[in-house]
């Protein structure tokens, strides 16, 4: 097992990517803590993983409890030797129409919770020349970038900007960026679904799309791949094979909820 001994907090587990990466890890043989705002749902992560893993309340937009959930990991592993960073939402529809609630909530769990949690975590992680996953976005290579998702788009392109910053002034530790294709998960289904068919089938529209969707494990092995890697890994592009028939391709219509490309939910 690649990671036996290794003690990891995962962020944004109690769904999407963050839950994959969790139960991933653990099956890797790592120590784990997972840690969302709804504790109720990580009972799933939990009882899906193999091991011990331990559950913690965090919402990554407050910063006490961001400094509380890497004091309580760091407890209960007996140490703390890598981080990965799940959460992530976004707005949808024309760029006129964000609030200013809108950018800063955004901005606070796509970002600045990144900063938050590392403001915590670092001094743990310099000491065991630690690692950093983060989840990132194809989106932040689109050009133009896709409609309708501008505060998703910023936040990601900051966040790559935000991870070189973290890694030149702590090059003991390993940060690792992972840009994800759509995948499969809980990404805006908090959404109405009239608004959003629309959009996705403008997206496909305008080729953004490649026609299917990946399952969450897909990502979840990339994140084990930086985890255990001898090298740093700076940065994961993953994006989904195009469908071998054209039957197979993805309904853009009453499947749009489906879409995620943050890849994880808080």
């Amino acid at each position: 097992m690649r990671l036996s001994g290794k003690r990891v907090l995962v962020l944004g587990a109690s769904s999407g990517l963050g839950k994959a990466s969790a139960i991933e890890i653990a099956r890797e043989g790592a120590q784990v803590c997972v840690a969302a705002r709804r504790t109720d749902r990580l009972a799933e992560t939990v009882g899906e993983a193999d091991g011990e893993v331990v559950a913690l309340a965090c919402d990554v937009t407050n910063e006490a409890d961001c400094n509380r959930v890497i004091e309580e990991a760091v407890s209960s592993l007996g140490g703390l030797d890598a981080v990965v960073y799940a959460p992530g939402i976004s707005t949808f529809g024309p760029i006129e129409e964000i609030r200013s609630e809108d950018w800063h909530s955004v901005l606070a769990t796509n970002l600045i919770g990144v900063s938050l949690i590392l403001n915590a975590a670092i001094e743990h992680l310099n000491v065991t020349r630690g690692r950093f996953v983060v989840i990132s976005s194809i989106t932040i290579d689109d050009s133009p970038p896709r409609p309708f998702q501008a505060t998703y788009v910023v936040s990601k392109r900051a966040l790559e900007a935000l991870v070189e910053a973290w890694q030149g002034e702590h090059r003991q530790v390993a940060f690792t960026s992972i840009a994800c294709g759509d995948t499969l998960s809980e990404f805006g289904h908090d959404q109405d679904m009239q608004k959003m068919i629309p959009i996705v089938q403008k997206w496909n529209t305008l080729e953004y799309l490649y026609g299917r969707m990946m399952e969450p494990v897909a990502i979840a092995e990339q994140v084990v791949n930086a985890l255990a890697a001898r090298e740093t890994i700076r940065r994961i592009a993953i994006t989904p094979s195009y469908p071998d028939k054209e039957d197979e391709a993805l309904d853009y219509g009453e499947a749009a909820v489906e879409i995620n490309r943050d890849k994880g939910a808080q």
